[in-house]
């Protein structure tokens, strides 16, 4: 549940650690203070890497938020990092609502008789003022979406069963995200405002980092592939365990 989405002990921890490495000279490439006017570059990368072609806060949201520009320094290092948390929170209150009237809207009709423009870049265009203003970015993003498939050759049922299971598994892989992926994405917000080049990995990004350099995964000895809400077997690799166990196939 949203409500439960709240920075731990550890986080705060690990953020201050992260802080005495950026702020190092033995450990950071290029050492800058963590001070107001850092914290307002984290403040605009993390507001980027939520929401960086505007498309889910309003500007009430971001009139909001920007009490913590100058703050996030404080946060760091005082190990207090509730301030990205509830940027996060109305963050998926947003994007449920998005979701939600995009899926209406593909059971009406569109009209492309109409005489008007859709503006897919959206990154230097101000936060939208109101719901209205942000329903109406998505009616033509909805719209837009069911044109291409429909100049695709498909069927107006095919695109609404289509375009509906899209913005579903939209909205379910952002409620995927757990509170380690929040703190993962803040403190990336922080390493990039000391260089394009300074990331910070959780455990389970790392892990992951460290086998693709490997290019190598012990496991069962298999493909797998995200389906609907099910993991299903896409390939099973010759003389892997899964295939000696002989009660997997593709397609489980």
């Amino acid at each position: 549940p949203v409500s439960e989405l709240a920075p731990t002990e550890a986080q705060a921890l690990t953020g201050n650690l992260v802080y005495q490495f950026l702020s190092g000279s033995n450990y950071a490439y290029r050492t800058l203070p963590l001070d107001d006017k850092l914290s307002a570059v984290i403040y605009d990368n993390y507001l980027e890497s939520l929401d960086g072609n505007k498309q889910f806060f309003l500007a009430s949201d971001i009139a909001r938020f920007d009490v913590y520009r100058t703050r996030l320094d404080d946060a760091i290092k005082g190990g207090q990092l509730n301030p990205p948390y509830e940027i996060f929170r109305t963050y998926l209150t947003r994007v449920d609502e998005r979701i939600a009237y995009a899926r209406a809207l593909l059971k009406q009709e569109f009209d492309f008789t109409r005489d008007e423009e859709y503006q897919y870049d959206r990154e230097d265009a101000p936060w939208a003022a109101s719901a209205a203003e942000l329903d109406e970015i998505w009616r033509k993003s909805v719209k837009n979406d069911v044109l291409r498939l429909k100049l695709a050759g498909r069927s107006m049922p095919e695109i609404r069963e289509t375009l509906d299971k899209r913005y579903s598994t939209l909205g379910e892989r952002v409620h995927q995200l757990r509170g380690d992926d929040v703190f993962e994405n803040f403190m990336n917000a922080y390493g990039s405002a000391i260089d394009p080049h300074t990331s910070y990995m959780s455990p389970r990004s790392a892990e992951n980092f460290n086998m693709s350099m490997r290019l190598s995964l012990e496991g069962v000895g298999a493909v797998l592939q995200v389906q609907d809400e099910f993991v299903v077997f896409r390939t099973i690799m010759p003389g892997s365990p899964a295939e000696k166990s002989g009660v997997i196939k593709p397609g489980d």
